[in-house]
């Protein structure tokens, strides 16, 4: 009797241990999130913004460089729109965007909730809110059709705007599109309710140079190609206040999509750039891509790992500029 009690004795304590340590862990890393998001959206310094019908501002930069008479008359110019991967900006794709801009007007947007765009906290975060948010921009801005270029999460966009609204998009270019990746298992959904923590784990996630550092190498296909400036300018608007919350809310949304069912019902052109080194998205999934677009091709970058784009970027221009053409 005396052992047992002495058992759920320090079984009690250990338990009240365990919770403490939970409580002041969860406080530290709220803390520092505190302390790390220190920017607001107007602190982007280039871009403006598109005030949204759900009280969201969407921030973006364009480029359209004066180009020759021959250029701005062609039939090939056209509208651009460039959509960034999770924890990513319209500033990851500043390797491509003046290629591309050499011939068409080009427009790279921060999706709600990650850039210099809002971080609203309710979770209604889906593929069919950010393909909305993309023909907003467009009818905020007179486009009457794009063609879009989407990398990872970016790329689940874009086949969500395709699938509806068919009317508005000439040609698709996906870079490892996350489709088959995004929906989160329930466990995860209730874990994003927990009060405190889900903060306090996300905020040792972006606070801490190892946790960066490991996720920055594990994007590339070659580790040499790891690059200090380029991580540390990827980072900057990961800072603006609000972007934990925002997380949270992404991890707590419902999947309201019409993907992977209804990548049969997209019939636009459609190319498909894989690495053949990506870790984050399997190479898998382009197959699974190229199977299901009915006029999608895949092409396989050797040596290249998630963001091929940034890792090679000479080749990923030339391939979509002969596209576009």
């Amino acid at each position: 009797m005396i052992r047992t009690t002495v058992k759920l004795a320090l079984g009690a304590l250990a338990l009240g241990a365990a919770a403490a340590a939970a409580v002041a862990a969860a406080r530290l890393g709220n803390r520092r999130v505190d302390q790390w998001e220190t920017l607001a959206p107007e602190d982007a310094g280039e871009g403006a913004f598109v005030d949204l019908s759900d009280g969201a501002r969407m921030h973006y930069i364009v480029r359209h460089p004066e180009r020759s008479r021959e250029a701005a008359e062609s039939k090939d110019a056209q509208d651009v729109i460039l959509i960034h991967g999770v924890m990513d900006s319209a500033f990851h794709w500043h390797k491509n965007i003046d290629a591309l801009a050499a011939q068409h007007r080009v427009w790279a947007i921060d999706l709600v909730g990650f850039g210099f765009s809002s971080r609203p906290t309710a979770s209604n975060y889906s593929l069919k809110m950010y393909a909305r948010h993309v023909r907003e921009f467009m009818d905020a801005h007179g486009i009457a059709r794009a063609s879009i270029i989407g990398h990872s999460l970016g790329g689940a966009v874009t086949l969500e705007f395709a699938h509806d609204y068919p009317a508005r998009v000439d040609k698709l270019i996906l870079i490892a599109p996350a489709t088959f990746l995004l929906q989160f298992r329930p466990q995860v959904k209730l874990a994003a309710r927990l009060p405190g923590v889900p903060r306090a784990v996300i905020g040792y996630a972006l606070t801490s140079e190892r946790a960066r550092m490991g996720a920055w190498r594990g994007a590339v296909g070659d580790p040499s190609h790891v690059d200090l400036a380029e991580a540390e300018m990827r980072l900057r608007p990961q800072r603006v206040k609000g972007s934990a919350a925002a997380l949270i809310a992404m991890l707590g949304s419902p999947h309201w999509s019409d993907l992977p069912a209804g990548l049969s019902r997209i019939a636009a052109p459609a190319l498909i750039l894989w690495g053949a080194n990506d870790r984050a998205v399997p190479l898998r999934h382009g197959g699974y891509h190229e199977r299901d677009l009915p006029n999608g091709k895949l092409v396989i970058l050797e040596g290249a790992g998630h963001i091929p784009q940034n890792e090679y970027p000479a080749v990923v221009n030339r391939l979509m500029v002969e596209f576009l053409r």
